[in-house]
């Protein structure tokens, strides 16, 4: 009786909670090397910055170029405070270089979406304009500003084209690669089941090209902030590109590497916002699944 007792409760499992068995999912996919990986980036910004900070107090460096981390932190804090720089506070400044960074972005992705799509279906298209494209796309673009100032003048429409030309050719090639590397046996299916024309493209080119989409989209983020400050550069009174050239007209290390440093914030919060809206929208992907990471 004993034995078939003992033999009874061997083959019965212990029940595991279910909020147990998720938590151990979640401890297994995480990644171990996260932390190590965080704490190795503090501790490289904070041997940079130490090092930069010792280099300027010990007179190695010359404080009039570099300024220090101690003076530029205090510096963005003075701006942040409220300090009016020509007339206007660093929000305004901000919200001017944004502002045409959004429309710049916009018109440029939605512009280089459709004609890399309608290049990438058009062969016959594409042999005809990939010369003037890449021709184009070869000119520097500090050499076009001259010519958007001239068409539109000296404000905020002839920085947004510097911006939209420096946003479209990021994400035209970026969707002509995609739709032109969608395998055609997934096409040639669709056609032979009846799909129309715009189910084709609904169905099977976009979701096909979606990874080389979503990849322009991101890289364009850093090139649509170059074109900003390039623009505020040439033709413009405010804005953070502005600001680092007024700042370094008039002698302000601290102010050229603070307004730097908003630029570099800026930067990398709307780059991780585009990585993470790239790896939601390619969930399906199993390789794409995990953290997002923003190349620029």
């Amino acid at each position: 009786m004993a034995r078939s007792t003992a033999t009874t409760q061997t083959q019965s499992p212990m029940p595991v909670p279910a909020s147990g068995s998720r938590s151990a999912r979640r401890g297994a996919d995480a990644d171990p090397s996260t932390l190590l990986v965080v704490g190795l980036q503090l501790t490289v910004a904070a041997v940079v910055l130490g090092t930069w900070e010792a280099l300027i107090r010990f007179g190695v460096a010359d404080p009039l170029i570099f300024s220090s981390p101690v003076r530029i932190a205090e510096r963005m804090v003075e701006m942040l405070g409220g300090e009016i720089i020509y007339g206007r506070t660093i929000y305004n400044h901000l919200g001017a270089t944004l502002q045409q960074i959004a429309i710049g972005y916009v018109t440029g992705s939605i512009v280089g979406i459709a004609g890399g799509y309608l290049l990438g279906r058009s062969r016959i298209a594409l042999g005809i304009l990939e010369p003037y494209i890449l021709a184009l796309f070869s000119i520097p673009k500090i050499a076009l500003a001259p010519l958007f100032i001239v068409v539109l003048g000296i404000g905020l429409w002839s920085r947004v084209g510097i911006v939209f030309i420096e946003v479209f050719f990021v994400v035209f090639f970026n969707v002509l690669r995609g739709v032109l590397d969608v395998n055609r046996e997934y096409v040639n299916i669709a056609r032979i089941m009846g799909a129309s024309r715009s189910q084709l493209t609904r169905r099977v080119i976009l979701p096909a090209a979606l990874p080389s989409i979503l990849l322009g989209l991101k890289v364009g983020v850093p090139f649509a902030m170059i074109g900003a400050v390039l623009g505020e550069y040439i033709a413009s009174n405010h804005g953070i590109g502005w600001l680092i050239l007024y700042s370094s007209n008039s002698f302000d290390a601290s102010g050229v590497w603070a307004s730097i440093l908003f630029l570099v914030i800026i930067t990398w919060v709307l780059s991780r916002i585009a990585a993470i809206v790239e790896a939601r929208a390619l969930r399906w992907q199993p390789q794409r699944r995990g953290r997002a990471v923003a190349i620029a």
